[in-house]
């Protein structure tokens, strides 16, 4: 009998203990997990950087949005609705590769604040005309292509900036959490605008923009981050031309931008999304959903390439991310229903994420810290310069074929250009391409 108690103790114990190993591996696999999914936000500067990003992204949301609403508004045209996107793709085509030259010599924090200082300024001017009713559609093209010429000078900065302020190890998780911060806004910027707009009034809609954009600028004040090292006898032309060589010098990067420039000039839709809207008989709120969606998507696609860590065949989710997107593109573009449409955006901009971020990871993972600023700036020339190119493909192909064909075509083309780019360039098929460790 004396046996009997302690032994039933044991038991008990027993008993319990694979119910509290498993509870205890739960709260390990979690805390793993969370530090994994949010390791960057563990380093402070990254995490002034990330709230400043989210405020100028959803500025630079927003301030879209509504030009393509009023443009639209105004003159009832496709084609001049396109058009709008030139006056966003020649600063972004020409300067993005002076603003890498500038990313690489100066303090990149400071040319970020001094960018958003200037879109605050911009914006609100805007604002003003807009409110008291003296607001002409060149004045929207000039607003435009001023905000593409600071956007497109800083931008290098911006994403040079990241692997300053985080470690290698957190470095895919840094671009993915940029990237979902962008996504976001995609969401907020957009629905922001088309409440706005059919409430408040667009003119108010613009003196929100150009208070996010001067948020933004507070925001990043205090980030540390190591400077670029250049030759002080080397001039700024030979810095252009020892960036430009070393991105020629890297095959890898040369096809990953031209399946990141197959994507935003052939795939283009935004510019047509008043035009659906409109079709669907949805009105500005049915256009600032059909705006947000993709970001929405972009959320989930994110989601997923943060769970993989640094993945391996970072070339090939480009590849097929790119081929994805094209398939949603063909829904949009089909689509008789505002749901359908809208579950439509929001696979473009699933299957956007899923190739956007590996492809900046090799990129960036491939190049070296002082010619980041360089490099970038190529990355953002195409990012920045090729989806207002194309708007004016899209508005022009509209206008001869309509909306629906104009994306088809797009998607088709871009879905040739894509498998070509894959099957022949062997380095994205690479297992171990812009990833930190190798078997």
């Amino acid at each position: 009998m004396a046996n009997v108690r302690p032994h039933s103790i044991n038991s008990s114990a027993l008993t319990r203990f694979p119910q509290m190993l498993e509870s205890n591996f739960q709260m390990a696999y979690s805390k793993v997990g969370l530090r994994n999914t949010f390791g960057s936000l563990a380093s402070s500067d990254y995490r002034h950087f990330a709230v400043s990003l989210l405020l100028n992204s959803q500025g630079a949301q927003l301030l879209q949005t509504a030009v393509f609403w009023q443009v639209y508004d105004m003159t009832g045209s496709a084609l001049l609705l396109g058009l709008s996107g030139l006056a966003r793709a020649a600063p972004h085509m020409v300067l993005s590769l002076i603003g890498g030259v500038v990313a690489d010599r100066f303090n990149r924090v400071r040319l970020i604040q001094a960018g958003q200082i200037a879109n605050g300024g911009l914006v609100l001017a805007l604002a003003g005309l807009t409110l008291i009713g003296s607001v002409a559609v060149w004045h929207l093209y000039l607003i435009t292509f001023l905000n593409s010429t600071f956007t497109a000078v800083t931008q290098p900065a911006r994403t040079a900036l990241i692997p300053s302020i985080v470690s290698q190890r957190n470095l895919v998780n840094a671009i993915a959490l940029s990237a979902t911060i962008g996504q976001t806004s995609q969401i907020v910027g957009p629905a922001l605008a088309g409440v706005a707009i059919g409430t408040i009034g667009i003119g108010s809609a613009y003196v929100v923009n150009g208070l996010l954009y001067l948020a933004a600028m507070i925001a990043i004040i205090g980030v540390q981050a190591s400077h670029p090292r250049s030759e002080a006898q080397e001039s700024p032309w030979s810095s252009f031309i020892q960036g430009l060589s070393f991105v020629r010098s890297q095959p890898a990067i040369i096809s990953l931008l031209l399946l990141d420039l197959g994507e935003t000039v052939l795939g283009s839709y935004r510019a047509l999304l008043p035009i659906f809207a409109e079709a669907l008989g949805t009105g500005p709120t049915g256009y600032g959903l059909l705006s947000a969606a993709p970001g929405v998507g972009s959320i989930v696609g994110a989601g997923v390439i943060l769970s993989l860590g640094d993945m391996k065949y970072k070339g090939l989710y480009t590849v097929f991310g790119v081929l994805a997107y094209c398939v949603a593109l063909v829904l949009l573009a089909l689509s008789p229903w505002f749901i359908l449409s809208f579950i439509a955006a929001g696979l473009l901009g699933t299957t956007n994420s899923v190739q956007m971020i590996p492809r900046n990871t090799v990129i960036l993972s491939i190049s070296p810290d002082a010619l980041r600023g360089r490099v970038e700036a190529f990355r953002s020339m195409l990012a920045g310069g090729g989806p207002p190119i194309g708007y004016a493909l899209s508005g022009g192909l509209a206008t001869v074929l309509g909306a629906p064909m104009a994306l088809v075509v797009g998607a088709v083309t871009c879905s040739v250009l894509v498998a070509g780019v894959g099957i022949k360039r062997s380095e994205l098929r690479d297992p171990y391409l812009g990833s930190t460790t190798k078997a």
